[in-house]
């Protein structure tokens, strides 16, 4: 194919950029579900708490991302697979795309044209923001993805994931957190299995599947 692929799925890997800078669950509410009210284990509260955030967004199918953080994705080729050009985003839900940059075939980094870019260039991109499902970037209509250097990081796609305000989160999310830090805090208030199924359950209703 352009991209330097035979018609195949391109290798990819996120790395995280920007951590979020708010939480699903504030000091206060953690606090208030353990029935604390000193302010002594406030830093160590604090770190189990992003812990307990962390291991429920990895459990959870389709790994959404629940407060807002910065992400690039890295391609060693755009799709090419003559049926499908679209670059489907992980960590549901996809905020906003802030860029796509590319070596091109000269071994040169350039950008694709902005989201609903010219309309002359042929490098114009679109994004599709659906919800809480899975989003995605895809060539404008009539467009083409450009030439990439063979090389495994040809491709960054940078994007924003999860939610900018706690409000939003679903509120089963917020207490498979809560369940699971009551666990990193006090593992002797109820039985692992007991709590890990209740965790599960919690996560099942926004469950994603496999999609990436």
């Amino acid at each position: 194919g352009p991209n330097g692929s035979t018609n195949r799925e391109p290798i990819m890997e996120a790395r995280l950029i920007t951590l979020p800078t708010t939480t699903p669950v504030s000091l206060q509410e953690a606090k208030d579900h353990l029935y604390l009210t000193a302010d002594t284990y406030n830093d160590d509260l604090a770190r189990k708490l992003d812990e307990a955030v962390d291991y429920c967004q990895r459990r959870i199918g389709g790994r959404r991302q629940f407060c807002a953080a910065t992400y690039d994705l890295i391609l060693d080729a755009f799709p090419d697979d003559g049926v499908d050009d679209r670059i489907t985003l992980p960590y549901p839900p996809l905020k906003n795309v802030s860029s796509i940059r590319y070596y091109n075939s000269t071994g040169g980094q350039s950008y694709c044209g902005s989201s609903g870019g010219s309309t002359g260039s042929s490098t114009a991109w679109v994004q599709v923001i659906p919800g809480e499902r899975p989003g995605y970037v895809a060539p404008a209509f009539g467009k083409v993805w450009p030439t990439t250097r063979v090389r495994p990081d040809a491709v960054t796609v940078r994007f924003v994931a999860g939610s900018t305000s706690p409000t939003t989160i679903p509120p089963s999310l917020t207490a498979a957190a809560k369940l699971k830090l009551q666990h990193l805090c006090a593992p002797e208030r109820i039985e692992e299995t007991t709590q890990e199924k209740a965790i599960d359950n919690l996560l099942g209703c926004n469950d994603y599947g496999h999609y990436a």
